[in-house]
């Protein structure tokens, strides 16, 4: 949509006489919509130019027109139809009226915030046609091919589809079969539907057809379709805390074979899609990619690897595609076929949007997580991997940080320290995982009130005070409305003497290993992890040197999570279970005081790692 129509219908949308800034949005566009229909009907008899001219609102009534099924939208603003005609009229030049997509402007109109708010994400064009070209590539679509997308959004698979199938097939294919027989779409918002209706109707302008596209929760409510031969689309990406507890419950139930605790819901469309396809049939998902190595995706992990031939899997390795979404994605083709133990095509998109392709075994896949690599790289990982021998869960123990419940609150600088004059015993120095790296702590003259330590509120007056300015919304936490915490406490505190005794600290999510070890007590946010109690036979500074050395680096982000680009997550249940190397006793007396580069030498005499695997390692540390 050119930036000028769209910045009046914006305009225009302010000055509509309704609250909800969305529901005035699908208004102008259920509105705008209608009258490019009735432009496009026009065409037969007369221009869209000179009906633009002639003619003002006065909309078809058609009993085939999807425009009647939302009378919702019939709201009747004063002067909205005849303002938008009038824009539409002034900007005709500038509207593909052939082309057009009411979930493209209406996708436009939205902030970052309110698509986050709504949780809808729309998926890139290109991304579209990749996994459609593929299905086409594969001979999987035909003549009478039943394809689905179960959460179609703005129905932009199923408008590319019904154009790739019309491409291909030409003349050999009527439109109404496609439109009545092919494609099929679910749901579960009402808007949504309509905007698949609208944009195949404009797809397919000259064929009156009945739309097989629904308002359903595809995962739990009840539906007679099935039997179909391609399942593809976006499913939601929706965590754990986005959903009520009575919606969780039921996925528990009835998906308990690959959703419990902080699963993510979209785990479950890939079984209800598996219960609705034909023996042989095709899924083709774009997905949050940390279904490869999360904590709570091990049943779907299992799932995939046990119930299907994995045809495809495309990694584009931390990188978001997704406009105002922090989701990094995949894109998985799975045959319904059970696992025949064959190999796949794995293909890694960088950040320059070059593409590496391999083959990889499904055979190899563990249900703990994914690890593919390329050959010489994995070789490189099994050798470390044989020949460390103690976990890290046997070497310290690993916590969070603090979780303040309202950080503007907690968190003061010396000038507010100074104006309040708040008690100094209860200031600790505060940090969070942006100030550490292995070298140092740059610290940014932050403290945390750390008033767990008031037992009477008389006996810290000012700082008491201080905090009173957001005593709402501090007495409004979770953990202070169900009685377990005092107004004024921290939501999650910790133990003190975590943060006061020497420790190793290091950030959450990283580009590389960053561990440091802090005898300055500091305090940090939930952003950071520490490690302590450390076990007496392994020394510490060999511990801390053998975390930040790049032999360790590659070996754990061959395991890690990776949540962007080149960034990585140091999650405590994979860095707990990650191996270390600790020579015998008898050799521990001379590594105690050794440095990151005297650790690397030793480590690469310790697993003969040769010099094309020390580019390896090179590649990872300093490439991502």
């Amino acid at each position: 949509m050119h930036k000028t129509l769209l910045k009046e219908l914006i305009s225009l949308i302010k000055k509509i006489d309704l609250h909800d800034y969305i529901t005035k949005v699908k208004y102008v566009i259920y509105i705008f919509s209608k009258i490019i229909y009735q432009c496009r009907a026009s065409e037969s008899n007369v221009s869209k130019e000179l009906f633009l001219l002639n003619h003002t609102p006065n909309f078809l009534h058609n009993n085939k027109n999807i425009f009647n099924e939302y009378e919702i939208f019939n709201l009747n603003i004063s002067g909205v139809e005849r303002s938008i005609f009038n824009l539409i009229k002034a900007n005709k030049d500038n509207i593909d009226f052939n082309n057009f997509k009411p979930a493209e402007l209406y996708e436009s109109m939205l902030t970052a915030g309110e698509k986050k708010v709504l949780g809808q994400v729309y998926t890139p064009i290109s991304i579209i046609n990749r996994m459609l070209d593929q299905l086409f590539d594969l001979n999987l679509i035909g003549k009478n091919t039943k394809l689905l997308d179960p959460s179609c959004g703005g129905g932009y698979f199923l408008i590319e589809a019904f154009k790739k199938i019309k491409s291909n097939f030409g003349d050999e294919i009527d439109d109404k079969h496609i439109i009545e027989s092919m494609l099929f779409g679910i749901d579960i918002d009402d808007f949504s539907i309509f905007m698949t209706k609208a944009g195949l109707m404009f797809a397919g302008f000259s064929i009156e057809a009945d739309f097989n596209v629904f308002r359903l929760d595809y995962l739990t409510d009840s539906f007679e379709m099935n039997n179909f031969d391609i399942i593809v689309g976006n499913p939601p990406y929706v965590g754990h805390k986005n959903s009520t507890c009575e919606y969780k419950k039921a996925l528990y139930e009835k998906y308990s074979e690959v959703f419990y605790n902080k699963a993510d819901i979209s785990y479950c469309f890939f079984k209800k899609s598996r219960e609705i396809l034909k023996p042989g049939g095709v899924i083709s998902f774009i997905t949050s990619r940390y279904f490869m190595e999360a904590l709570y995706a091990d049943r779907i992990r299992a799932y995939i690897k046990n119930n299907f031939n994995i045809i495809s899997l495309v990694d584009f390795s931390g990188n978001n595609i997704f406009k105002g979404a922090m989701v990094s994605p995949a894109l998985i083709t799975l045959e319904n076929n059970g696992w025949n133990k064959s190999d796949f095509s794995y293909v890694i998109i960088n950040s320059d949007s070059i593409e590496e392709k391999f083959s990889y075994s499904q055979d190899k896949l563990k249900d703990t997580g994914w690890t593919i690599l390329k050959h010489a790289d994995e070789q490189l990982f099994n050798k470390i991997e044989e020949k460390s021998n103690i976990k890290i869960q046997d070497a310290c123990k690993i916590k969070q940080g603090i979780i303040t419940g309202l950080d503007k609150a907690f968190i003061v600088d010396k000038k507010t320290i100074e104006k309040y004059n708040i008690e100094s015993d209860l200031l600790k120095k505060w940090i969070k995982n942006s100030n550490i790296s292995k070298s140092e702590v740059q610290y940014n003259n932050l403290y945390l009130i750390y008033s767990n330590i008031i037992n009477e509120e008389k006996n810290y007056p000012n700082a008491i005070k201080y905090l009173s300015f957001y005593k709402d919304k501090l007495q409004n936490r979770r953990e202070c409305l169900k009685g377990y915490r005092k107004w004024y406490e921290l939501q999650w505190g910790r133990i003190q003497s975590d943060f006061d005794n020497p420790k190793i600290i290091f950030p959450f999510k990283s580009t590389g290993s960053n561990f440091y070890f802090d005898t300055n007590k500091y305090y940090c946010s939930a952003d950071v992890y520490i490690m302590n109690n450390f076990n007496t036979h392994i020394p510490v500074n060999y511990l801390l040197s053998y975390l930040n050395s790049d032999v360790f680096e590659f070996y754990f982000k061959c395991l890690a999570k990776k949540v962007g680009t080149n960034i990585y997550e140091y999650y405590p249940n994979k860095l707990s279970e990650a191996k270390i190397y600790l020579p015998l006793e008898k050799a521990q007396q001379n590594i105690s005081d050794l440095g990151k580069i005297s650790i690397d030498i030793l480590l690469k005499k310790v697993f003969n790692i040769s010099e094309e695997e020390v580019n390896i390692i090179y590649k990872y540390v300093h490439e991502g």
